[in-house]
């Protein structure tokens, strides 16, 4: 068995986009084409997408941002970040997600960067857990719910990264349901809830609406400090996966309920 792992290239992007899913499914081919140019800009502002593969077949992926340009934060300086590791199910245990955070922790130490930070959670248990950072040097530094904040400190004088804590307010609109959209383009799954949101929203015209914030923007996370949600007359819908369509209807149904029955 072969493992290597190698700085993405064009031909990658539809993979690096698609997080691994299925890219014959519509959804998931929208948002590699929203993502295509999206990953060439932040590529030649800093971003370093690595691509693993398994005996030649693209099996995981990895990628490093800048903190100024990180989508999920933290607050820091002279930092990188890792907001994610990827390994598609039927290639784990191989030994390929240990030589994606290899290579991610070499980029780090020789960049010049003072520190390498990283998300874990506790829920769930499987998906990039405390101890497998811990392998590599790191320490939890904060936890936001399920969310954890790790880093690899490369320096002495390095500053102590901050991590987000929504700032996010409801404000209402009179006669109005408010969906409150926060999403960013790096992750595919807030990329298409995303859209799901704005064909939901379309749906009940003047009924609703719609402010949306693209994380992408630094002044915005600056602001809420909040990459991924969805909050409707200021109650957040979480899925965990991509909010469905119906769910999304639904929410907004009992708004409009909600606010029938106080006005009569």
């Amino acid at each position: 068995m072969e493992v290597l792992v190698k700085v993405a290239s064009v031909d990658d992007i539809p993979f690096l986009a698609a997080c691994g899913h299925t890219e014959e499914d519509k959804e998931i081919q929208d948002s590699v084409s929203r993502k295509t140019e999206w990953f060439r800009k932040q590529w030649r502002d800093g971003l370093i997408s690595l691509v693993g593969f398994v005996n030649g077949e693209r099996a995981g992926c990895l990628n490093v941002f800048p903190i100024e340009n990180s989508p999920w934060g933290p607050k820091g300086k002279d930092l990188l970040v890792m907001p994610c590791l990827f390994v598609k199910w039927e290639f784990q245990g191989k030994g390929l997600g240990r030589a994606l955070m290899e290579k991610a922790v070499d980029i780090a130490r020789s960049s010049g960067k003072k520190g390498l930070v990283a998300f874990s959670f506790s829920e769930p248990e499987w998906f990039l857990p405390v101890d497998f950072f811990v392998k590599f040097g790191f320490e939890e530094i904060s936890q936001n719910g399920d969310e954890r904040l790790m880093w690899l400190k490369l320096a002495n004088d390095a500053t102590v990264p901050i991590q987000f804590v929504s700032r996010y307010r409801y404000t209402p609109v009179t006669g109005k349901v408010v969906i409150d959209l926060f999403f960013n383009t790096f992750c595919e799954t807030s990329d298409i809830e995303a859209q799901r949101v704005r064909e939901v929203a379309e749906e009940f015209g003047d009924k609703v609406f719609l402010n949306v914030h693209c994380a992408d923007n630094r002044g915005i996370r600056e602001r809420f400090e909040l990459s991924r949600g969805i909050f409707i007359n200021g109650r957040e819908l979480f899925w965990g996966y991509e909010a469905p369509r119906e769910g999304i209807r639904e929410a907004v149904r009992e708004a409009l309920m909600s606010m029938d029955v106080q006005h009569d």
